[in-house]
């Protein structure tokens, strides 16, 4: 049994329906959706393997609709096929730069449709794994470095082009030379991967969190505001605070940047929300003494 989710998107009920059999057909779990309005509210909260998109629909057209998309999924994370009787050449461009993975003519053979979609759903899968493998940090099991700094260019190209809005966590954590020189690198090790664990529990799906090396960390929050940004930090004081490694309580130093603020590149995100964070462990060593 096939388990990948397909979204159809199209304003034809009889286009909906001849599809879905199809894909029902060959075992895949399809989903449907008549608009682009109620295809953008649907993948707010749900996920899909891939989207099969119309172009000519009322409201909002295919091309609008992928853009959407695409502000918050990368190409090699869903593909968008669009389904459409359009195949002139100024059609096929525009898609593909609006950011299509391919496209089908309605008017083609079923075999066609579905090589298309295996295609897909098939090099999407491989790009994912490839991906966790070689960006995925041994110790903590969250992304590394590579990782970091490739998704916060990638979301940083997508604020200056689409105006999607996203916040950065740049955090530090206090004593980690203290626990592997007290205690031993396996404490040391087991605190690393406790305030991982516990961060992780209470993101979202769609945040990322990555160590940059040492006991330095960055989350990305898409689609959130500063004062979303905020109360994730609030979450995570209250988490990682709660966390003892033999007798030594953990605690972090953090910075924050917002896309709002505007950066020019996005080496200055990132070194404002680092400076923000040396001054905030700078207050809390203050603070000790």
């Amino acid at each position: 049994m096939v388990e990948e989710k397909i979204l159809i998107v199209d304003d034809s009920v009889e286009v909906l329906e001849k599809t879905r059999e199809l894909l029902t057909q060959v075992g895949y779990n399809v989903l449907a959706c008549t608009s682009g309005e109620e295809a953008l509210t649907f993948l707010d909260d749900n996920s899909v393997d891939l989207v099969l998109l119309d172009i000519n629909m009322p409201s909002m057209n295919g091309y609008e609709v992928c853009l959407r998309i695409r502000q918050r999924h990368a190409l090699d994370d869903l593909p968008i096929i669009f389904l459409t009787s359009r195949e002139d050449t100024d059609s096929v461009t525009k898609g593909f730069h609006s950011g299509a993975s391919d496209f089908v003519s309605k008017n083609a053979l079923s075999d066609i449709l579905l090589a298309r979609v295996n295609v897909h759903i098939r090099l999407s899968r491989s790009l994912r794994n490839l991906r966790d493998i070689s960006l995925t940090d041994d110790m903590t099991g969250c992304f590394n470095r590579r990782h970091g700094v490739y998704s916060l260019r990638e979301w940083f190209s997508r604020a200056r082009r689409y105006g999607t809005q996203f916040g950065l966590i740049y955090f530090d954590l206090n004593g980690l030379k203290t626990v592997n020189d007290r205690y031993g690198h396996q404490a040391g090790d087991l605190m690393l991967r406790s305030v991982v664990n516990a961060v992780k529990g209470l993101l979202r799906e769609s945040d990322l969190l990555f160590r940059m090396g040492g006991d330095e960390f960055m989350i990305i929050c898409p689609e959130t505001d500063k004062k979303g940004v905020f109360t994730c930090v609030e979450r995570m004081e209250r988490a990682v605070n709660a966390i003892t490694i033999v007798d030594h309580p953990v605690s972090f130093a953090y910075g924050i940047a917002h896309s709002s603020e505007d950066y020019m590149e996005m080496d200055d995100m990132l070194h404002s929300a680092d400076v923000s964070m040396y001054e905030c462990k700078k207050k809390m060593k203050e603070a000790k003494a």
